[in-house]
């Protein structure tokens, strides 16, 4: 009788053992950050500053064929004469008294209106910023 009550004993220490290992690789699953959901969202951001640096370099693009087309306007009508005018002394710098202002960064301010219960689309709207950016500072607080 007292070797049944000992393999039965000694059988509920394994299933013990094993659930306690089970729930233990459960929560250190849970806790370590899903690399996959970050490295995407950080792929969406980097997208998105593609985009945008594509669009400003089109714009300053733009800007100097219209800046070479007007300097070179104003050479041909001005030809060859060359006006000599004395450099305009700039003007005095005035002793005012400096005001020091505080400006949140933008990661507190989209952590300040998320907290407030805001959505992500808009604190974009309102900071003026990309949603995945919004979203990307987000997520990587929580962690």
């Amino acid at each position: 009788m007292t070797s049944f009550l000992l393999i039965i004993s000694f059988l509920l220490h394994i299933i013990a053992l094993y659930a306690i290992v089970q729930l233990y690789w459960k929560v250190k699953a849970l806790n370590q950050p899903n690399t996959a959901e970050v490295t995407e969202l950080f792929e969406t951001y980097l997208q998105e500053i593609k985009e945008e640096n594509d669009r400003l370099h089109e714009l300053l693009e733009s800007h100097q064929v219209n800046h070479i087309n007007t300097s070179t306007q104003k050479k041909e009508k001005m030809g060859e004469k060359r006006i000599n005018s004395p450099i305009p002394e700039p003007p005095p710098i005035e002793n005012k008294e400096n005001s020091d202002s505080l400006e949140a960064s933008l990661e507190a301010k989209v952590l300040q209106l998320h907290q407030q219960g805001l959505s992500i689309t808009d604190i974009a709207k309102r900071l003026h910023c990309g949603e995945t950016e919004a979203a990307l500072i987000i997520k990587l607080h929580k962690k």
